[in-house]
């Protein structure tokens, strides 16, 4: 894991959920991706890659859904059909038309309010992957 160290800003919010989309090859990639080093942590570095490319420190792991589904697709009650933790209607008001192109991977964060700058990222080993946005618990 890359030594990224914590930035000063937490999203922590219990009235929130913030969602990631992705493009990952495998579950194990994307579980890596969120596997959470508590060394690093203890020494101030953020502690999963997924926080490094984003700015998140953590997140609480108790609340946390992350999924691979075996193919891709941009029809939201697809790429979420394991993933529904929250009421897909407004996310289908806010996309009508399906998500922008083809995702596999979901990542769903409870008591979080991502509000960082980064909004996607194309990491060479686990993948691509999009801020989707904020929604309520």
């Amino acid at each position: 894991m890359r030594k990224v160290r914590q930035v000063d800003v937490s999203y922590s919010n219990d009235r929130y959920m913030s969602v990631f989309l992705g493009v990952c090859k495998t579950e194990s990639l994307l579980e890596e991706y969120m596997d959470k080093d508590y060394d690093f942590l203890d020494d101030d570095y953020i502690g999963f890659e997924l926080g490094i490319d984003f700015g998140i420190n953590t997140y609480d792991e108790d609340f946390m859904v992350r999924v691979v589904n075996d193919t891709s697709s941009n029809v939201i009650d697809e790429v979420f059909k394991d993933a529904i933790v929250f009421d897909l209607s407004v996310l289908k008001e806010q996309y009508p038309d399906g998500l922008d192109q083809p995702y596999n991977a979901v990542v769903v964060i409870g008591r979080m309010k991502y509000e960082g700058d980064v909004k996607e990222v194309h990491n060479e080993r686990f993948g691509y992957f999009r801020f989707l946005g904020i929604f309520e618990e």
